[in-house]
This record gives C-alpha cells, sequence and structure tokens, in this order.
C-alpha cells in the first residue's frame, strides 16, 4: 500500500475507537508521518498562492494593505511577504502566540500581529483594521459557528477590486450530500473532538454563503490535486473578487417596506 493510503486506513480505524483512545492513536500517527524539519506539511497553500498570482500578476498587490487570518506555521505568511505589501497585518488566537513567535521575526515587510479572536474583536477594533487588498483565511472558517457573518465581515474590510482567498474543511458524508449545499451540525460533541467544529459545510454552502454576503466573482481551487489528492471531496479553496462596494442580498424585502437587512450583518 501507498504511504498515503495506510494513513487515511489508519486514520479511519481510530475514528471507531473511545474519545481518549482515539486522541493517542492521532497523536501516534502525526509522529508516524511528520515531515521532516523545515518543510512545509500543507503544500496545498503554495499551489493556491500560485493560481492568485497566475490570476491577477505578482505587482496586483505591491504596495498595499494585506490580511490574514490564522497565520499558522509563517510558510503563507512568508509568500505573502513577497508580494511587497505597505503593510502585512496578521490577526490569530492568544493560544497561538508561543508557537508564531517561533517565524514572526522572519517576515521582513511591514507588518502588525494581533492577538485576538477575529469573530470577537470590537466593533472599534474591526473598524480600526482599515481596508485590504487582499484578504488570505485557510483553514479558520469550519472552526467558527457563525460562518456567514465571519464571511460577511472579511467581505466588508475588503477594497473593491481586492481578492479573498478562502480555504476549509467540508462535510465529509455521502457523495450525494457532499455535492448539495447542507451544514452538518456537531453539538454538543465537537467533530472528532476538536473543540471547536460545530459546523461542518459542503462546498456548495460555502459557495452560497459567499454569495449571499457579496461575492459575484468566485474561482474554484484546484489546489488539492498535484499534492493532496486525498483531500479532494473533503475541502474546499476559491479565490473571491470584491467587484462592487456591496452587492450582499438581503431578506424580507419583498414588501419593500424595509431597510436593506443584509445577509451577515446582524448585531
Amino acid at each position: 500500500m501507498r504511504g498515503a493510503t495506510v494513513r487515511r486506513l489508519l486514520k479511519s480505524v481510530s475514528q471507531n475507537l473511545p474519545s481518549t483512545m482515539q486522541r493517542i492513536a492521532q497523536a501516534v500517527i502525526k509522529l508516524l508521518y511528520r515531515k521532516p524539519p523545515g518543510s512545509e506539511p500543507l503544500m496545498y497553500r503554495k499551489v493556491l498562492f500560485d493560481e492568485l498570482l497566475e490570476r491577477v500578476g505578482m505587482g496586483y498587490f505591491h504596495g498595499s494593505r494585506i490580511l490574514e487570518i490564522g497565520p499558522k506555521d509563517g510558510f503563507d505568511s512568508q509568500r505573502l511577504a513577497s508580494l511587497l505589501p505597505v503593510e502585512l497585518v496578521m490577526i490569530d488566537l492568544p493560544e497561538k502566540l508561543e508557537g508564531n513567535k517561533r517565524w514572526l521575526n522572519q517576515i521582513t515587510c511591514q507588518k502588525k500581529y494581533i492577538e485576538a479572536n477575529f469573530m470577537y474583536m470590537t466593533m472599534q477594533e474591526y473598524e480600526a483594521l482599515g481596508r485590504f487588498r487582499l484578504i488570505w483565511c485557510t483553514g479558520v472558517l469550519y472552526h467558527n459557528a457563525e460562518q456567514m457573518r465571519m464571511l460577511r465581515k472579511l467581505y466588508r474590510l475588503l477594497e473593491v477590486g481586492g481578492y479573498l482567498v478562502l480555504e476549509s474543511a467540508t462535510l465529509r458524508l455521502a457523495k450525494a450530500l457532499r455535492n448539495g449545499s447542507y451544514v452538518e451540525i456537531h453539538y454538543p460533541e465537537t467533530y472528532r473532538q476538536t473543540g471547536t467544529v460545530t459546523h461542518l459545510p459542503t462546498a456548495g454552502a460555502i459557495k452560497a454563503w459567499l454569495t449571499m454576503v457579496g461575492f459575484r466573482e468566485i474561482y474554484d481551487s484546484n489546489c488539492y490535486v498535484s499534492h493532496h489528492k486525498n483531500l479532494i471531496g473533503q475541502r474546499y479553496a476559491c479565490l473571491c473578487k470584491k467587484n462592487a462596494e456591496d452587492e450582499a442580498d438581503a431578506y424580507y424585502q419583498k414588501s419593500g417596506l424595509n431597510p436593506k437587512y443584509r445577509f451577515g450583518d446582524s448585531t
């Protein structure tokens, strides 16, 4: 068997174990299949970055402001810094600070690191972020329960002509369900005992939300094909362009008597 096939088989078997044994098994699997020190574990993110540049060109973000939500291991941050932004703003949870300190000093462009949960920033903190020509948000969306609201907040932070690069885990049930627009709820037990994943949407659900909050130009990514074929159907990535100041849809509009209640703007 190929290594990737064996790893999937071990993961499948581990899911049938009691929760405590699952955590131990997953830790062992991670140890057995860890990458060599200094290597990049998730190469699809490099491919996603290359897809973005193929669409807009290297100079499109030169001298602009870039926002990264959940920078993780710093590999994406270094790529974003290579675009020569006037400022790279990174937001991550307090619990991630110690790990991020290992690579933060390698980011040589003008940068700002904000220790916060993006979804729980005050209105004043949110507005103080300003606008961005590029927002990079990979592996974050599915860890939040209010996913449409998060996408709306990101949309509003973009300049007109700016791009959101989005990547997320998706629903893992039968293919017939994965091809629809559905959200699987994991509560009170979170998905695989993550403590964060309560909602797993399909790719169709994510695209519906993106359209609802204002995006009219959405390009599906093929970033998993070259390095991570096992993730096809389990994750979704896309490039989204903001073409106008606000193209979000609204509800309670049939009567024509209400103001615009735009999706994701409730307080």
